[in-house]
């Protein structure tokens, strides 16, 4: 299985894992042998580049967990989204709105991929990243996607019971209540409202207030881009998606006891989307310092803490093959997640405190970091890793949905 190095940590006779790409193109195809001119061709280019690089020695010693058919699922599903929102981009450069039987079209398109996820499970999200500033609100509505329908596949009773509480029937049909094509759906299309202002995302200065004021109007914008009768939980996904639970979001204030579940799953899947993705104006943070601020800052005010819990145990903050310092002063490769406690991994100690590879009679096998408590993660990349090891959040304690019972008579809206 592979480590990830960086590209200046690349030696002669290395073996690539994984191809390397760029966009579509294909740069070094896996299995390729490298060479010294190769390396250096790769530094010159791609001064940051991590490559993932294949150690049969380590493979001896444990199990790593094996990602690449996660890696396939997530590339298929941000494939064809991207070209469904590329597709939306079009219709709405000449057109006022999207018409009936374009949403249809949609829905059609987003039954498909639902139907690819129930066939090709994963057991970890990995999100498609693009280095052209023009794709980035397709790719980012592809990735919201994708992870609202992760998260929203883990916790269906959950969906169940929060439509139930929202809606003002008295009972609700147990496969109406549990069906997330309008959570796709609104994931998608979630954004449409910056199509028109999509300047924003690739201007370096600072906004003015008038561009404030449209980012702020655009959930309400994009819902006038649908059609009359769209469906009504699309409409509120795309109008309250910007929504907070402690009721700081906009355009509505509305606070989570009146949120519909959906909307506080987009929420989150487009809050860690956005903060993770390179922009003009702003650098991307890690996922591991993204999912930890969700956690001890945002969860139960910013975030409904149920959906934060679940999308840690989707989304890693290290892959499989992380070269990470240890407080030891050593390197280790990590073999396995932690779905329970994502900041503990099982890793494997492969280097020195130089970085330097240890002589093959010093390897041991892997150890759990969830019960080595005295082993800390200090740096990965350069990255420092001490905020992980700061006072804070009991990753072993559930996090149970919250209680919205007292609010029942302050429902937001009418129906499921």
């Amino acid at each position: 299985m592979p480590v990830i190095l960086h590209v200046d940590e690349l030696e002669p006779g290395m073996r690539l894992f994984q191809a390397l790409l760029r966009g579509n193109q294909v740069i070094l195809p896996a299995g390729r042998t490298l060479e010294e001119w190769e390396i250096n061709s790769l530094r010159r280019r791609f001064p940051d580049l991590r490559v993932r690089i294949g150690d049969p020695i380590l493979d001896e010693l444990g199990e790593f967990e094996d990602d690449r058919a996660n890696d396939e699922v997530a590339a298929t599903v941000h494939r064809r989204m991207s070209r469904l929102m590329g597709s939306v981009r079009h219709k709405l450069s000449s057109r006022t709105a999207l018409e009936a039987s374009d949403l249809a079209g949609l829905q059609q398109a987003v039954a498909s991929v639902i139907s690819y996820l129930s066939e090709h499970p994963v057991t970890a999200a990995i999100l498609t990243r693009s280095e052209e500033w023009s794709g980035y609100l397709q790719e980012h509505a592809a990735n919201v996607f994708y992870l609202s329908l992760l998260i929203g596949n883990a916790v269906r009773e959950y969906v169940y019971r929060e439509r139930v509480r929202l809606t003002a029937a008295r009972t609700l049909a147990v496969r109406y209540g549990m069906n997330l094509t309008p959570l796709a759906v609104g994931a998608l299309l979630h954004d449409i409202g910056m199509l028109r202002i999509a300047h924003v995302y690739e201007q370096s200065e600072p906004l003015d207030e008038e561009d404030r004021r449209k980012i702020q109007e655009h959930p309400l914008f994009g819902e006038s881009l649908l059609p009359p009768d769209a469906d009504a939980v699309i409409r509120m996904v795309v109008r309250t998606h910007h929504e907070q639970t402690d009721g700081s979001g906009y355009p509505l204030k509305l606070p989570g006891h009146k949120q519909h579940v959906f909307s506080r799953i987009v929420r989150v899947a487009d809050a860690f989307d956005a903060a993770t993705s390179d922009k003009v104006y702003a650098r991307a943070k890690s996922p591991a310092r993204v999912l930890w601020e969700m956690l001890t800052m945002g969860a139960g005010k910013q975030y409904d803490a149920a959906l934060v819990k679940i999308l840690m145990s989707l989304v890693q903050p290290f892959p499989i093959g992380a070269k990470i310092r240890l407080s030891t002063g050593q390197y280790a490769v990590v073999t396995r997640h932690n779905r329970k406690q994502p900041f503990r991994p099982t890793v494997l100690v492969a280097f020195d405190e130089n970085g330097k590879r240890l002589p093959r009679r010093d390897l041991r096998p892997p150890i759990d970091l969830a019960r080595n408590e005295d082993i800390r993660l200090t740096m990965f990349g350069q990255e420092d890793l001490s905020f992980l090891n700061g006072g804070g959040v009991d990753l072993d304690r559930p996090v149970d949905p919250p209680d919205f019972r007292q609010h029942d008579g302050l429902l937001a809206y009418a129906y499921p």
